[in-house]
């Protein structure tokens, strides 16, 4: 440190490790940092007691945790909420009828070209029931839990901050509170203090054209900087961006966090052997080892080649544009963007960022705005004999990706841990913020005022895509029990059926028909966003006790024993 460089005043060590507490752990990013302005502080025996105190006194067992988001809404009734429902589409209906057979509001449309129009629209693959959308996905089954019985949202930035920060009671034009977290800082927060950049995430939250800065101002709706600084939100964005921040690793950490760090390093010996702040003890081993890695100020990471290797790229079927984001316009807002690649570029980025032990946490989601939001009109629906398909999109974005995904985690190491793959450590949740309806009900229609006419126009411009809050939830993961299906959606109500706290089904409910047949429960429930959330932090080794301010148990029946 230069002479003339002032510092605040010192506080006592008893205020500094309080401090230290209320902001979290010194991640490896903010040690770097540290190291970069100041020096390595302390001898090589205060490094090997922190190295050896961070293997064998607070080992924090590297984990890592995927959210796979079809941001849109997907067919629920299509991927992995099956039901067999008729194709009504080709009825000859003549113009002006209210009443129909069978009823406006009875009549179902499914997808003609996929099987769904002969009447064949369930599936089966192993102890897995699905429809057609999942089909592509079928040799991956067997590593599948999936949750049939869930409840999405019919908003969509609602149902999207629902996945992120869990269910509780919330505003999304409030200011975030110091105790809320995402999903992704509550992991990272206690898995990711020795990575360089933990938490990484391909979403824009205003992308969705119903937030503008004027009404939410930073702090607001989703808030990147919730939790201690290496806890915090790193929008991947496009390789070359990443890679660019990458180059500058180690000079992030804000002033006040670097006198904190100050005052730690005052005690660095003392710290280390009694300290109770074993994360940052575990983080600085980590940043010293890194440190003695870098060169001329990089990471010892050939930047020239990451993200750019050949043999990957063929792997994942990266195609020309895939690295460009793409500009859509929603409602009559300007077009925007995620600044995010394909799916099949974040997947492979994901996968390099893990096998270099960069970071550990990654929500990957598809790039085209509202990519997944298929609405249609009756009227259009009728005309073309087939409801809205996403088939294509659906490969595309999610099941080619996943698989090139999923065979590179089974076959490379933890780093640093031989004989363990990071399939073994490793949870993906795959979701949608909703599901999509195959009907309108028309009652509301046929009740109000009007000519029949008038009824008769507002019924064939009815809206039978729209947002449904019938969904399903995956997971996968070496603690997932595979070849599993809990909850199933009954083929009369269209609704989810409730399921017990073992994952079994309801019994108050006719299995088949999903009508309630008897007194409901008082265990049943229906599944939503805050179970997952809990679910995906205990699966990943993160108690999910405390972590944000969602209110949701964890679903255990998804563990391996």
């Amino acid at each position: 440190m230069k002479k003339n460089h002032r510092l605040p005043p010192r506080p006592s060590r008893r205020r500094f490790l309080s401090g230290a507490a209320g902001l979290g752990a010194i991640g490896a990013m903010e040690w770097l940092g540290f190291f970069r302005r100041y020096g390595v502080p302390g001898s090589p025996k205060d490094w090997g007691i922190a190295k050896a105190r961070a293997q064998e006194e607070i080992p924090v067992e590297k984990s890592y945790l995927v959210y796979w988001f079809q941001e849109g809404g997907w067919m629920s009734y299509s991927m992995f909420s099956p039901v067999d429902t008729p194709n009504h589409a080709p009825l000859d209906i003549p113009a002006g009828t209210l009443n129909p057979t069978p009823a406006w509001s009875d009549q179902t449309y499914r997808v003609t070209g996929r099987g769904e129009d002969t009447g064949n629209c369930v599936f089966q693959t192993g102890g897995i029931s699905h429809g057609y959308l999942a089909t592509p996905g079928a040799d991956l089954m067997a590593d599948m839990a999936v949750l049939s019985s869930h409840r999405g949202n019919t908003f969509h930035s609602g149902s999207r901050f629902d996945y992120h920060y869990g269910k509780y009671n919330r505003s999304l034009s409030a200011y975030r509170a110091d105790d809320e977290r995402t999903v992704m800082q509550a992991f990272a927060e206690e898995k990711g203090a020795q990575m360089l950049l933990p938490n990484i995430s391909w979403h824009r939250w205003l992308s969705d054209g119903e937030l503008d800065l004027a009404q939410y101002p930073e702090g607001t709706g989703y808030y990147e900087k919730l939790g201690p600084p290496h806890a915090h939100t790193v929008y991947g964005r496009t390789p070359d961006d990443l890679k660019a921040r990458l180059a500058a690793v180690g000079d992030l950490a804000t002033n006040q966090r670097r006198y904190l760090i100050r005052q730690y390093t005052d005690n660095l010996h003392s710290n280390f052997v009694n300290g109770r702040d074993g994360q940052s003890v575990a983080a600085f081993a980590s940043a010293v080892d890194i440190h003695r890695a870098l060169s001329e100020g990089e990471l010892n990471v050939d930047l020239n080649t990451l993200f750019a290797d050949n043999t990957l790229r063929d792997e994942f079927g990266i195609q020309t544009g895939d690295e460009a984001p793409t500009y859509t316009s929603v409602n009559g807002n300007p077009a925007r963007s995620k600044d995010t690649p394909h799916t099949r570029v974040q997947a492979m980025m994901a996968y390099e960022l893990m096998r270099a032990d960069i970071s550990c946490g990654f929500w990957i989601e598809n790039r085209a705005v509202r990519g997944f939001d298929s609405h249609r009109a009756r009227s259009n629906v009728m005309n073309n004999n087939t409801h809205p398909d996403q088939y294509n999109n659906m490969v595309e974005n999610l099941w080619d990706p996943l698989r090139a995904f999923v065979g590179r985690l089974k076959t490379t190491e933890v780093p640093g841990v031989p004989g363990t793959s990071l399939w073994d450590r490793t949870t993906i949740v795959i979701c949608s913020e909703m599901g999509r309806t195959i009907q309108g009900d028309v009652g509301a229609i046929l009740n109000g005022d009007g000519t029949t006419n008038d009824k008769y126009q507002e019924i064939i411009a009815q809206d039978v895509c729209q947002h449904w809050d019938v969904s399903s939830v995956v997971f996968m993961g070496g603690n997932v029990q595979g070849d599993r299906q809990y909850g199933r959606v009954g083929t009369s109500t269209l609704d989810s059926i409730p399921i017990m706290p073992d994952g079994s089904l309801s019994p108050s409910y006719d299995p088949n028909t999903g009508l309630n047949n008897t007194t409901s429960q008082a265990e049943e429930f229906v599944p939503d966003s805050g179970h997952v959330y809990s679910t995906a932090l205990r699966l990943a080794g993160v108690d999910p006790a405390g972590k944000g301010r969602n209110n949701r148990p964890a679903m255990t029946f998804l563990e391996k024993p």
